[in-house]
């Protein structure tokens, strides 16, 4: 039982500290106390749905850079491919036209502008599936996918180089008709010789790629949906939470702003009911309620202390009462007493008076 008191004791300490909320939202006035109440509100709801959308917005954020990124690969694939079929369907066209300069020159400027942009695609593909900046891979099929190509077509700049210088010497405005021949044969020995299965063979590996990379695109995308599911969910659930907590606080808040008005409200109906005097309010806080609680318990004393001198001033005029009636009482008595002698007296006068009389007759009677 000692102990219990020690630690409420305590407790009522710690809740009179200076540096206590308690004490501290103790001395708040009741406006500020309203006030505290809907701005811990709104932070709160404000707050969660931030903090909600910012974790949904993260998780939006990273499935659609993936999807993005596919894209992005997905584009950079359909560039190679579609620049590397251009650089052969050039070169076709290029061993057709060996008969007609004007034509081939057109073409050649056009096979010079396709080779240099395939290298420059071949390059910038490098560089992005580098192992410096290896965290492009989405997944380990395509870094087994890029790591076979980049390894298995190192040769693709060789191929770039190679058909450059070869129709570069072949120039039909600079050959003569036999030589136009033989260089006919040779371009066409060099597309249709080992060439051939190299460019077939990096295609194919494009193509994989390609499918690869789209598989992803599907990933990355039903990722996408599911992060905007999982947005709405987060969303929703902050909202909800933020609405439990803030519906706390107010019910806190009330709670703590209604129950010293309860409490000097129950006291007052109490001392007027039952004018039970004796009663005092609970002085809870330091703002408007509890003045309001310390004025009415000095009212109460004020009643109580006016209700004891009226007490005290009727026991004393009982007393005087009392002492007033005796007194009319034992002068009644020494009335009645005095009465009784006169009338004693009178009676004896009287005796007297007769015996007088009787004197006087039987005196004159003998003379």
């Amino acid at each position: 039982m000692k102990q219990h008191n020690n630690f409420d004791e305590l407790a009522v300490d710690q809740s009179n500290s200076p540096l206590s909320s308690r004490y501290w939202f103790r001395h708040l006035k009741v406006g500020q106390k309203i006030a505290l109440g809907y701005g811990l509100l709104l932070s709160v709801v404000l707050l969660g749905t931030s903090i909600g959308f910012l974790i949904a917005d993260h998780y939006q954020r990273q499935a659609h850079q993936r999807k993005e990124a596919a894209i992005e690969e997905l584009y950079q694939m359909y560039q190679l491919k579609t620049i590397v079929f251009r650089v052969r369907t050039n070169q076709h066209k290029l061993i057709l036209y060996m008969d007609q300069p004007p034509r081939w020159g057109e073409q050649y400027t056009q096979l010079l502008k396709y080779v240099e942009q395939a290298r420059q695609v071949w390059f910038d593909f490098k560089a992005n599936y580098s192992t410096e900046n290896s965290i492009i891979y989405d997944s380990v099929i395509e870094q087994k996918a890029v790591h076979r190509l980049l390894q298995t077509h190192k040769g693709f700049d060789a191929y770039l180089e190679r058909t450059e210088s070869l129709f570069q010497n072949n120039n039909p405005s600079q050959l003569s008709l036999n030589d136009i021949q033989i260089a006919q044969t040779q371009l066409f020995n060099f597309m249709h010789g080992s060439s051939v299965f190299m460019i077939d063979d990096f295609l194919d590996d494009i193509t994989n790629l390609v499918e690869v990379i789209a598989q992803e695109y599907q990933q990355a995308n039903l990722e996408l949906q599911r992060a905007e599911k999982l947005r709405f969910y987060i969303i929703l659930g902050s909202l909800s939470l933020s609405i439990a907590i803030a519906t706390l606080l107010a019910i806190y808040t009330s709670r703590a702003i209604a129950r010293p008005i309860q409490a000097v409200t129950h006291v007052a109906q109490q001392v007027t009911e039952e004018s039970n005097f004796d009663l005092q309010a609970p002085v809870m806080t330091n703002d408007e309620v509890g003045i309001l609680a310390a004025s009415l318990n000095r009212l109460i004393q004020e009643v109580q202390q006016l209700i004891q001198v009226q007490h005290d001033t009727n026991e004393q005029l009982e007393v005087y009462s009392q002492v007033l009636e005796e007194k009319v009482r034992a002068r009644t008595r020494e009335l009645n007493e005095k009465n009784l002698s006169l009338e004693a007296a009178l009676e004896e006068l009287r005796r007297t008076k007769a015996q007088l009389g009787a004197t006087e007759q039987s005196i004159q009677s003998k003379s």
